[in-house]
């Protein structure tokens, strides 16, 4: 009995409205008093519940030698009510369905609608990395490999680079000189990348631009990124890059 009620719920029936309907389906047919009886439930809340019920189509009143008689309708009803929910369930996807293009369209509206995320930890600057994976467009950068290789190990950031390599996505940075810059430069043609040095300068945040997106990274405690999605955003700070990248001629 518990599976069935379980089930007559999915069928968004209260508690109060299945123990009526069973109570009238095994009586067949019955008065108020009766189903009262039966179900353990107050006159009130039969009255209470029977329109609910009637609406539902599961529940018939009638009247029979001046008595007014409760029917439980065929549970065929019940099967009917589940397959008109399944298609007007599939009614509504398809429609959903045409105007998703539409609604994405909106919802991806940068000037419209600037996202901000933030991550935390190794395991953030991670998802951070493999969220420039998802743009097919050059990344480009300004890069402290010094700090960088304080906190991430050479392992992770060379299959980072293959990965990025292989799917074709080219990478620009101006970097901090040092011994791990220097042995980058030594990898660029194998990880399409092109670093070009900056002396004099401390960088103090790692920068990635790479479509819409801009992505900070911090390697200080307590190891902390930030993905900016904003085109207009993007659009300056990339041609900030270019100005000091065109300005090197090494």
């Amino acid at each position: 009995m518990d599976t069935i009620r379980d089930s007559l719920i999915q069928l968004e029936l209260t508690d109060k409205e299945i123990e009526i309907y069973l109570a009238c389906l095994e009586l067949g047919n019955a008065t108020v008093q009766e189903l009262a009886n039966k179900s353990g439930l107050k006159r009130t809340n039969i009255y209470n519940y029977l329109e609910d019920l009637k609406q539902k189509g599961l529940m018939t009143e009638i009247q029979y030698k001046h008595k007014t008689l409760l029917l439980a309708e065929n549970p065929q009803v019940l099967k009917q009510r589940a397959e008109e929910k399944i298609k007007e369930a599939e009614s509504h996807l398809q429609e959903v369905n045409k105007i998703m293009p539409e609604l994405l369209g909106i919802f991806n509206l940068p000037g419209e609608k600037p996202k901000v995320k933030f991550y935390q930890g190794v395991a953030g600057i991670k998802k951070i990395y493999d969220d420039t994976l998802t743009s097919s467009e050059t990344i480009h950068a300004f890069t402290d490999y010094e700090k960088m290789f304080t906190v991430m190990t050479p392992e992770y950031m060379i299959k980072y680079a293959e990965a990025r390599a292989a799917k074709g996505i080219l990478f620009y940075t101006l970097a901090q000189p040092g011994p791990w810059a220097q042995k980058m430069i030594n990898l660029n043609k194998k990880h399409k990348r092109e670093i070009k040095l900056l002396k004099n300068v401390q960088l103090e945040t790692e920068i990635n631009i790479y479509g819409n997106k801009v992505a900070l990274l911090s390697f200080r405690r307590p190891y902390t990124g930030i993905i900016i999605e904003d085109r207009a955003i993007s659009h300056t700070l990339k041609t900030i890059w270019q100005v000091i990248w065109n300005s090197k001629n090494n």
